[in-house]
């Protein structure tokens, strides 16, 4: 987990410093029909993205001090959300570049 924490980290300031340097935006506009289904997709992905941090770091943070009942707990959410943002965050990159290009 703490390979995992560190990977998604890595990921992250690699992601946000791209964002910031590189200041265009792409906007999803074909094919139109798929639209709607790719800002779900976006939005969801989005806000537990911004959920799961404290979330995991909770997580953490009782399992380093030992307190694993209440690690467990929480635990057995942060796990499905974190695989979530995951798996969206690759859908969405395949989506807006591979399978429906943007131009």
């Amino acid at each position: 987990m703490l390979t995992a924490f560190c990977t998604s980290v890595v990921f992250l300031g690699c992601y946000l410093t791209y964002h910031v340097t590189v200041k265009t935006v792409t906007h999803f506009v074909d094919p139109a029909w798929f639209k709607p289904i790719y800002l779900t997709i976006l939005l969801t992905h989005t806000v537990l993205a911004v959920v799961i941090v404290p979330l995991i770091l909770l997580t953490l943070w009782r399992a380093k001090q030992q307190q694993f009942e209440l690690h467990k707990i929480i635990a057995r959410r942060t796990w499905p959300l974190w695989l979530y943002v995951s798996v969206t965050g690759v859908v969405i990159y395949l989506l807006l570049y591979q399978i429906f290009p943007q131009k």
